[in-house]
């Protein structure tokens, strides 16, 4: 079985173990998220900050912090204020999160857990995703125009329903549900990253391949992607493109702490190979140098 990292449930997002700033600037300047609209994103030293410029569904006022938190190795530990719609939920609320940087795409994604019986118009499922402003829009744009996007309300509610599944670990109910959302919107990467990892889970290696390579369509820049995709051509005994997606994964970033890489059957199988030993000494590095970058300077 693939392990709690390694399918990254955290990072569904978070989408993501496997962020540093070994390869590119701290975030900073204007993002923007799809539903919250376009913020503002500072950081100092170890400290991040995320203020409302303008737009969203929230109709928060310009300048409200709505995500606060302090970098701990390559992991902000944070809290995030949201709308919240349900019966019996607060307007809005203020809750603790992990997100995770990644260095070339300079985005931030966040998995969060809302209370019980409570929904987010900010999120995407269960994620929160963060992009520069001026690198969102174009890149999303060319996709959904190959794509169809009928009823987006209709596939939230469907990817929160897979989600939800997905973190049980019925991988067959959960490819059902992300499978419903794309029926309404096949524009989304987190629904096609989440099939991916279900199809996974679940043993279908083809399938969840198919579904990680639209993924990366639209999110080519995101470390995980190429991560799952080397754990999924392992299960088909495919050590060539095994190895060139594990590359392309450590080259987008991907950092582990130490030891090897957290998929056991990815390890069974590349195991003896020299370049995988220097694939995961590369990715540790990369954790170190992050981890380096924001070490305190000075007496």
């Amino acid at each position: 079985m693939v392990s709690t990292r390694t399918i990254g449930l955290a990072a569904l997002l978070a989408a993501v173990p496997g962020s540093s700033w070994a390869e590119g600037p701290a975030p900073s300047g204007s993002y923007q998220a799809t539903a919250l609209g376009r913020v503002e994103v500072r950081s100092e030293g170890e400290r991040l900050s995320v203020r409302m410029l303008e737009g969203g569904v929230c109709g928060f006022e310009r300048g409200r912090h709505v995500l606060e938190g302090e970098f701990q190795g390559e992991v902000l530990v944070g809290r995030l204020t949201l709308c919240l719609r349900g019966n019996a939920c607060p307007k809005v609320e203020t809750v603790p999160v992990l997100a995770f940087y990644h260095p070339v795409a300079r985005s931030l994604s966040a998995y969060v857990q809302l209370r019980s019986g409570c929904q987010s118009p900010m999120l995407e499922g269960a994620m929160l995703v963060l992009e520069p402003a001026a690198e969102a829009s174009p890149s999303r744009k060319s996709y959904r125009g190959r794509g169809r996007k009928r009823d987006a309300e209709a596939a939230r509610k469907a990817l929160e329903q897979g989600s939800r599944l997905l973190r049980q670990q019925d991988w067959g109910g959960a490819v059902t549900w992300f499978e419903r959302s794309l029926s309404h919107d096949d524009s989304n990467w987190v629904t096609f990253f989440s099939l991916g990892t279900a199809h996974l889970m679940g043993g279908q290696a083809r399938e969840a391949i198919s579904a990680l390579e639209r993924a990366r369509e639209l999110h080519a820049r995101n470390p995980d992607i190429p991560y799952h995709l080397a754990c999924a051509y392992a299960r088909l005994r495919d050590k060539s493109a095994s190895l060139a997606h594990l590359r392309q994964a450590v080259d987008l970033g991907y950092a582990i702490p130490a030891g090897m890489f957290p998929d056991p059957p990815l390890d069974r199988f590349l195991g003896s190979e020299a370049e995988y030993l220097g694939l995961a000494n590369r990715a540790v590095e990369n954790y170190k140098a992050a981890a380096g970058r924001r070490q305190p300077s000075g007496p």
